[in-house]
């Protein structure tokens, strides 16, 4: 019974773990390879319009913070479910994990634009 437990808590910290990786590999790739500053930078790309928004460069940390507080409160629910529910806690960290994913993607791709 234990077991079956840890196993599960490791399943659930890889996915923890993960997702704050790929938070830092975010904060770290805006800030070397994009290198924001105090100048004008597409923020928003859309397909279909192209750049629709631009401002300062420093706005750009603006999206792996946003990842960063989604995380945060999934991590809330996460403890405050673990118990009663564990597919629930365990869903929190999946959706976590691809929340990241998308958020990195997105500053990949205006990585491109700028």
């Amino acid at each position: 019974m234990l077991k079956l437990w840890f196993e599960k808590i490791d399943k659930v910290l890889f996915l923890w773990v993960g997702s704050f990786i790929l938070n830092i590999i975010t904060f770290f790739f805006i800030h070397y390879k994009i290198h924001p500053s105090n100048r004008t930078l597409a923020l928003h790309y859309n397909v279909v319009v192209g750049v629709d928004w631009y401002g300062p460069g420093k706005n750009l940390y603006s999206i792996p913070l946003a990842a960063l507080l989604i995380t945060v409160a999934n991590i809330v629910l996460f403890r405050a479910v673990k118990k009663n529910q564990f597919f629930l806690s365990f869903l929190a960290g999946i959706i976590t994990l691809i929340v990241q994913i998308i958020f990195l993607t997105a500053v990949l791709f205006l990585s491109k634009v700028n």
